[in-house]
């Protein structure tokens, strides 16, 4: 009995601690910026092994095009130039600015630029289709062959520039390697008529965005967990040990002042390392959980089991409220790309299954103003007021999976319906 309340004591004060961490509500961003903040403000913390660049990440888990610079005067002239352009999502547009490299290529998969930007797939293609028409040609291209295309589709259509499309559709590897017989060969032309289209490719930029600034750091979205081969890794780039900087305890000293000064930053540090261990271990304890109870999700692409954070909640023994803020903002990168926690754990008070959520946006739909529908965004916020937490971008993938179109198309299906009458 005696064991049992001492139990429950222990867990009363884990609860009480852990509602007042701060930290666990922290994004990676936040957090690394906070403790960078303390380390200034006490001696005694040594981050010189916990701060690094989130560029190392990369060199791990094959994700270092996230740690790439801006290019800042770019986007002004991106942003300038939209101002008089006829464009849906102009926001859209240049959020894909900041995720260019420094030559202006657009090089991160589908997948992971729609969950960093929160979009679908079709609002992607919209808005770089919209990037492709902004000055300078080239830009957003993926590869060089298709930066080069892009610049040609500028140019008015002559035999020479169709030839040359072709050239640099068949024979661009060819031609890097003044291979011109095989070229000529390729396209039925002569070795001086190669050399000719290769004059005009000559006068195109493989790197369009090379004549600008890069001057600024983008903050793209930094892992929290890893999941690979099946299993679940903490970020070793972000979970280092808090370190004490043990050259200030070595300072031997016989005023009260300093000896109560040395005391007080220890329990800074005390309590920051605490902090994050449990920080750490909540976070890893819910993806362990996640990638288990989520297998057919992860390993087979199959779709999420319906789970609350009320019910993860009880499960691990924490306040509901503890797990919200652990998952906000949080991401799992895996095979899938960049997913965010709570995605896969949505709020709600009632039956938030995924049949139950589609249910839920079929009805929103059904009572929209059929003249002007909802986006997905203001669908998303209608949810959030009915109690259900999911991003913009799994509100387009579930209206999607009820063949419901978006709001363009159920605006163009009511403009086709009333034309018929």
């Amino acid at each position: 009995m005696k064991l049992e309340l001492k139990q429950g004591q222990k867990h009363q004060i884990y609860q009480k601690q852990i509602e007042k961490n701060q930290i666990l509500q922290m994004d990676v961003q936040q957090l690394l910026a906070h403790i960078e903040k303390i380390s200034f403000e006490n001696p005694l913390i040594d981050t010189d092994d916990m701060i690094e660049s989130t560029s190392d990440i990369g060199k791990e888990f094959d994700i270092d095009s996230l740690s790439r610079k801006s290019e800042q005067s770019l986007k002004e002239n991106i942003h300038w130039q939209l101002i008089n352009k006829d464009i849906d999502n102009k926001e859209l547009v240049e959020s894909l600015v900041e995720l260019l490299d420094d030559n202006g290529y657009l090089r991160l998969s589908i997948q992971d630029i729609c969950t960093y930007l929160k979009c679908d797939e079709k609002e992607y293609i919209e808005a770089k289709h919209a990037l492709f028409k902004l000055e300078p040609p080239g830009l957003g291209a993926a590869t060089l062959k298709e930066c080069l295309l892009l610049q040609l589709e500028r140019l008015e259509e002559t035999e020479d520039i169709y030839k040359t499309k072709q050239l640099i559709k068949e024979c661009l590897e060819d031609l890097s390697k003044s291979h011109y017989h095989a070229v000529s060969k390729k396209l039925g032309i002569s070795q001086n008529k190669v050399r000719e289209l290769l004059q005009i490719i000559l006068t195109l930029n493989p790197r369009p965005a090379s004549s600008f600034s890069s001057s600024i750091e983008v903050n793209y979205p930094v892992p929290d967990i890893i999941i690979k081969d099946n299993a679940v890794q903490l970020n070793p780039v972000i979970y280092k040990d808090i370190n004490i900087n043990t050259s200030c305890l070595s300072l031997e000293s016989e005023r009260k002042e300093t000896k109560k000064y040395i005391e007080s930053k220890l329990k800074h540090v005390s309590w920051l390392q605490q902090c994050l261990t449990q920080r750490k271990n909540l976070i890893y304890d819910i993806a362990v959980f996640l990638l288990d109870y989520q297998q057919d999700f992860f390993m087979n692409g199959g779709a999420c089991h319906p789970l609350l954070q009320k019910d993860l909640a009880m499960l691990l023994g924490v306040h509901e409220s503890t797990i919200s803020r652990a998952i906000k903002d949080k991401y799992i990168y895996c095979d899938k790309g960049f997913i965010l926690l709570s995605d896969l754990i949505p709020k709600g008070t009632e039956d938030n299954s995924v049949d139950s959520i589609k249910e839920t946006i079929k009805e929103v739909i059904n009572n929209e103003d059929k003249i002007k529908p909802l986006s997905d965004q203001k669908i998303t916020n209608l949810l959030k007021d009915k109690g259900i937490e999911i991003s913009r971008r799994t509100v387009a993938k579930y209206s999607s999976e009820l063949n419901i179109p978006d709001a363009s198309g159920r605006k163009h299906i009511k403009k086709r319906l009333s034309r018929n009458k």
